[in-house]
């Protein structure tokens, strides 16, 4: 919809929201104990947080906002969706099994 040359009536894709159908990701960003560009870390994180930042987030990486006053564009209020149950894991199993599904995943998209 957004990037469309001519807006489509209907998306032509879909937010995969149905229970099961996806893990909810969370991204973070942070400060490690004992930088020493602490300051500067400091500066980083709030420009990130900031309002503006925040609302030009949406339709560059089409993910919401941290910062709860961030205004959503438009088109993302009309199409952005959030999963109401997304699937889960235990990430010990995640843990245990990561590098051999990467490798199984790795092996079907070189084919």
């Amino acid at each position: 919809m957004y990037f469309a040359e001519e807006t489509p009536a209907i998306a032509p894709t879909a937010a995969v929201t149905a229970e099961g159908t996806c893990f909810r990701q969370i991204e973070f960003a942070g400060i490690l104990r004992g930088t020493k560009v602490e300051e500067e870390a400091r500066q980083l994180i709030d420009f990130i947080l900031d309002q503006q930042f925040q609302e030009d987030i949406p339709l560059k990486m089409f993910v919401f906002p941290a910062n709860e006053t961030a205004a959503l564009p438009e088109v993302f209020q009309a199409h952005g969706r959030t999963a109401v149950a997304p699937s889960q894991m235990d990430p010990a199993r995640i843990a245990e099994n990561r590098e051999g599904w990467i490798q199984a995943w790795t092996e079907v998209a070189l084919r």
